[in-house]
């Protein structure tokens, strides 16, 4: 098995005042079960904070579909990211029906913008390493 994923979610918003994306980063739980994206792959929600809080802190770089670079875009970045737990839905009474992490992105060109306004891009896609608890 490896220890590479990829999860893609949907239901992204473009602020055209601000140029920017929003929406989920990962999803967690829908309707209170485990989300499992088209490939099987699933974050908890304690996985997804730790990795939220790291990747705030020390990266926040946004890629055209994990590409840097490519075709001469250059990287954007994550200017917002809220993690909605369940625990956290219910301290600030938010009515919910999933969990994960809200984002809002700044792409890093107006063509990879355009790609969210016309509807080529529905959602974010993140790539990463799992790291098996024992390593953590």
């Amino acid at each position: 098995m490896s220890n590479e994923f990829e999860i893609t979610n949907t239901l992204c918003k473009v602020d055209e005042s601000l140029g920017l994306v929003l929406g989920w980063g990962i999803i967690c739980k829908v309707d209170n079960q485990e989300y499992f994206d088209l490939q099987g792959d699933h974050i908890t929600e304690s996985a997804m904070i730790e990795a939220a809080a790291d990747f705030m802190q020390n990266s926040r770089i946004a890629k055209d579909m994990h590409i840097a670079g490519s075709e001469g875009e250059l990287p954007g970045s994550v200017v917002f990211a809220f993690p909605l737990t369940a625990d956290i839905a219910k301290a600030f009474n938010i009515q919910t029906n999933r969990t994960g992490l809200l984002v809002g992105m700044k792409p890093g060109s107006d063509q990879v913008l355009n790609k969210f306004r016309t509807g080529e891009y529905t959602g974010f896609s993140i790539g990463g390493h799992l790291i098996p608890d024992g390593d953590r």
